[in-house]
């Protein structure tokens, strides 16, 4: 008798087991097929970006600056990667990436850089051939915001504006740039 009570707490046991793990394989095969697809990039966004390109333009106080910039499609397609090298004498340099987050839907920009920064930017998107990506809080608060505007200026040509402030109303220039098509 007291083994078939064993048996009977163990087959129960197994029982919930199985009940338990079923249920969660039909929530996660539910969740899945619920959740919406993603927002694609808009074409003519990927059509004019996608490429390398070379920049030159000034920081606020007039001195030079130029740079590299490139663009490629990446993630099935479900991202635009952006890199940044600034030429010498200045020594910046990041990678971004460009795209839609499915739960949210906002357009983000999310920037590493080689001076140990992380960041995250949000757009209402590629609007008359502009983007603007103003800051977002990603892991430290910090008092200064920051914006990156980029507007085509012709088939070949697109303008980078990089921008602080803190307030959030008063813009001050950190630098631009004009990048042409290599």
């Amino acid at each position: 008798m007291n083994s078939f009570r064993k048996w009977l707490t163990v087959a129960a046991v197994l029982a919930m087991v199985a009940a338990t793990f079923g249920q969660s394989t039909q929530r996660a095969t539910a969740l899945t097929s619920a959740q919406k697809a993603p927002k694609q990039l808009p074409a003519d966004l990927k059509e004019f970006f996608i490429g390398q390109w070379s920049g030159a333009g000034e920081f606020s106080n007039a001195r030079k600056i130029e740079a590299d910039v490139s663009f490629s499609a990446d993630l099935d397609n479900q991202w635009l990667n952006y890199r940044h090298t600034d030429r010498a004498p200045n020594k910046y340099k990041a990678t971004g990436m460009w795209g839609f987050d499915r739960d949210s839907e906002r357009f983000l920009m999310l920037v590493t850089d080689n001076f140990g920064g992380a960041r995250l930017f949000v757009s209402d998107g590629w609007l008359d051939g502009r983007i603007v990506f103003n800051s977002a809080r990603l892991l430290a608060v910090s008092p200064m915001q920051e914006r990156f505007t980029f507007a085509r200026e012709s088939a070949n040509t697109f303008r980078m504006t990089y921008e602080t402030s803190r307030d959030g109303n008063t813009w001050r220039l950190g630098d631009y740039l004009i990048f042409r098509r290599k």
